[in-house]
């Protein structure tokens, strides 16, 4: 889950059933052969965080935290993962959030990797809950 893939119906499922939802790899995982650098490219994350002073992961991390949902963000790297954690003292505001939720909606993890003769899933519309 992130400003990119929000995932509007599968959230409400959950928080209608009590089911807590864990935000992995909310940045995108670039690198891996499911990431893509498509949540830090994005325009609005971007003017959001040079007009708070933080970094589009920040705007990116808090907006997902601010869902109510867990977040797990890896990194080998010690600024990043301190910058990763500086999300508590500040906060979006009403007009910020507003701007993420019109962002367009792509999702951040091919379902090819899921279809196969042997998967439960033979297509993309058996595999996810909304558009394909």
């Amino acid at each position: 889950m992130n400003p990119l893939w929000q995932q509007k119906k599968l959230r409400e499922f959950c928080e209608k059933k009590g089911i807590h939802i864990t935000g992995y790899s909310p940045l995108g995982a670039k690198g891996t052969p499911w990431g893509t650098n498509w949540v830090m490219d994005s325009q609005v994350l971007k003017d959001i965080a040079i007009a708070k002073g933080k970094t589009s992961a920040q705007v990116c991390i808090r907006w997902v935290y601010e869902q109510g949902v867990s977040v797990l963000v890896k990194s080998f790297n010690k600024q990043r993962i301190e910058e990763n954690l500086d999300i508590f003292e500040w906060s979006l505001s009403p007009e910020e959030s507003e701007k993420i939720s019109q962002i367009p909606q792509r999702k951040g993890c091919p379902a090819d990797l899921f279809i196969f003769d042997e998967s439960p899933f033979k297509s993309r519309f058996e595999l996810w809950d909304e558009d394909v």
